[in-house]
């Protein structure tokens, strides 16, 4: 059985959303408004980010590269959790909405290789400008900014089984095309109304026990 994990960063890897903690940090008063309306839905994501980086000076780059690395607070059992799938010879993939600064110090202490999808800032200009991982392909409208479920659909051969870890809005689309869900926070409300097969969790040792339950109902959606 060939496994992929589809494993959010922002609040599933790490414990906060960085880039509303960033924006909170360095430029409170302007992003607030544009995270919350993002949160309604009435800004895309990419159109949000793409705004609230805008804001930000690249000459301060440093600054809040080191801010954000010092705030970025992993959830426990990750480790764990990698370890598992490795056992299994499941294939994780690290999608994040998130950018290289603070995803790859996080993932590249592990000791266990996995694929990394995330976004990059250009500090050419006097401002920081997003550029973007990977792009909604011709199946999706929904101006993601980094796409999931398009890096899904890269990644499948018609034999694969796939499985999403997360916590938000970001995360739905990509749910919405596995065969198996773990959610928290707002992702589990949108998984519960539509009735995809998942499993709560608080922490990664949540998902260990449910994995390493060899009669659980991941099983039987794999």
């Amino acid at each position: 059985m060939n496994v992929r994990v589809i494993c959010d960063f922002d609040g599933t890897i790490a414990e906060k959303d960085m880039i509303a903690t960033m924006m909170r940090e360095f430029v409170p008063d302007e992003a607030e408004p544009i995270i919350q309306a993002v949160y309604r839905g009435e800004k895309t994501v990419r159109a949000g980010v793409e705004e609230m980086f805008q804001l930000l000076p690249s000459a301060r780059f440093e600054e809040i590269a080191a801010f954000a690395r010092r705030n970025t607070v992993v959830r426990p059992g990750f480790q764990e959790f990698i370890h598992s799938c490795g056992q299994l010879g499941w294939k994780v993939a690290i999608v994040s909405g998130g950018f290289d600064f603070f995803v790859h110090p996080v993932i590249h202490s592990l000791s266990t290789p996995v694929d990394i999808y995330c976004n990059q800032l250009d500090l050419s200009g006097p401002r920081c400008r997003v550029k973007w991982g990977v792009l909604c392909d011709d199946a999706c409208t929904g101006d993601c900014g980094l796409c999931k479920p398009s890096v899904m659909r890269q990644l499948a051969d018609g034999q694969t089984r796939f499985i999403v870890v997360g916590d938000g809005v970001t995360d739905f689309k990509a749910a919405l095309e596995a065969d198996y869900v773990f959610a928290r926070a707002r992702l589990l409300d949108l998984v519960r109304d539509q009735a995809l097969p998942a499993s709560p969790f608080d922490t990664f040792y949540d998902i260990v026990d449910v994995i390493e339950d060899g009669g659980s109902n991941l099983y039987a959606h794999l």
